[in-house]
């Protein structure tokens, strides 16, 4: 249970300092451009630090990476406190980037190992972006934007509380190569569907909070926005995600994500955007736990192979950011998700035939 109440809390407080952020930025007087800047930067980060520390894991062991993750993560979303400008906050996402690459593999590898389930222990992620997305707006709306992130920081102390009572056994020290080729050429077909598909994603994720404000929600309903995306993952992870077949589940989850970005440019309300995101949790959960139970099953080096997984979510959200730059700047919001829709329903394609 502790695994999984560390997810929940560190999956709180992401989600919830996420979810303003772009609106604090603007806040501080930064530009479209900026936000797309800092938001790449945040991700290089991550994506550095989840490959180096994912296969730290598999050659030091868990505990160290998991316990000193959760730490500094807790001090450097307190930071976020401190911006004023869009230098500070880059400097200071870009920490926060390096810091919450160090813990999830080691704990997802600890997970696997202990013969838990992986997709009930995925589905505590999900209920914990519905706290931070409801709470968080609640804090926004009634206090201040900065007191979301130091609501964040306070989550990840709790999640370092929880993480103390983990016992680790004996770890097997595995050789890893300092870049695991072999790993990277197993699991291709997978990392390159997941690159393309997410990249796509974060296009619209960049601008999705200003999207959402340019339909009429206030601060208030983009928390219930995001919470019904992520209740919809919680239920779908906890009673189907074990069950399905992982290749299945991830064609499916690809197909699925490119008909919800789509629908997201038919909507005229943010009413009209709460039914997509029960599309958007269920192709979600689809692919997260398809992908990353394909890789605990197929490699012994399963720090390193989940590591990789989450330094190619990292490296499409550095992409797709720098994509969105360019095509808000012709297209608007709406272009973001025509083009995010195609690279979905490309994704899908390759991961299909590439494995055939």
């Amino acid at each position: 249970m502790r695994p999984s109440l560390v997810r929940f809390f560190t999956f709180g407080a992401m989600m919830a300092s996420w979810t303003y952020l772009a609106i604090y930025a603007r806040q501080l007087g930064i530009s479209d451009a900026e936000i797309g800047l800092i938001v790449a930067f945040y991700s290089l980060a991550l994506f550095l630090s989840s490959f180096f520390f994912g296969r730290a894991s598999d050659r030091f062991g868990r505990r160290l990476f998991l316990l000193v993750g959760l730490a500094l993560s807790g001090f450097a979303f307190f930071l976020q406190i401190f911006a004023y400008d869009a230098l500070t906050l880059l400097l200071i996402r870009a920490f926060v980037g390096f810091c919450l690459g160090i813990y999830p593999a080691a704990l997802v590898a600890y997970v696997h190992e202990n013969k838990k389930s992986l997709a009930k222990f995925f589905s505590f992620g999900s209920l914990g972006w519905a706290l931070g997305t409801v709470l968080g707006g609640l804090i926004a709306v009634y206090l201040t934007i900065k007191a979301v992130f130091l609501f964040s920081s306070v989550l990840f102390i709790v999640a370092l509380v929880a993480a103390l009572g983990m016992r680790f056994g004996k770890h097997d020290v595995l050789d890893v190569p300092r870049f695991p080729t072999k790993i990277v050429k197993k699991n291709l077909s997978l990392y390159m569907s997941i690159l393309i598909r997410h990249s796509g994603a974060h296009m619209i994720w960049t601008f999705w909070p200003l999207f959402l404000q340019s339909l009429g929600a206030d601060l208030f309903w983009i928390g219930v926005i995001q919470m019904t995306n992520s209740l919809t993952q919680f239920a779908f992870m906890y009673t189907l995600g074990g069950r399905l077949s992982y290749v299945p589940s991830i064609v499916a989850g690809l197909l699925l994500s490119g008909a919800t970005f789509f629908l997201f440019t038919l909507a005229t309300d943010f009413w009209q955007i709460l039914p997509t995101q029960v599309l958007l949790g269920i192709s979600w959960s689809l692919l997260y736990v398809g992908g990353l139970r394909c890789l605990m099953d197929r490699n012994i080096e399963r720090a390193t192979a989940s590591g990789l997984f989450d330094s190619v979510l990292s490296l499409s959200s550095i992409i797709g950011p720098f994509m969105a730059t360019l095509v808000v700047a012709f297209g608007g919001y709406h272009a973001t998700m025509y083009l995010a829709s195609i690279l979905a329903f490309a994704s899908s394609f390759l991961f299909k035939f590439s494995r055939e």
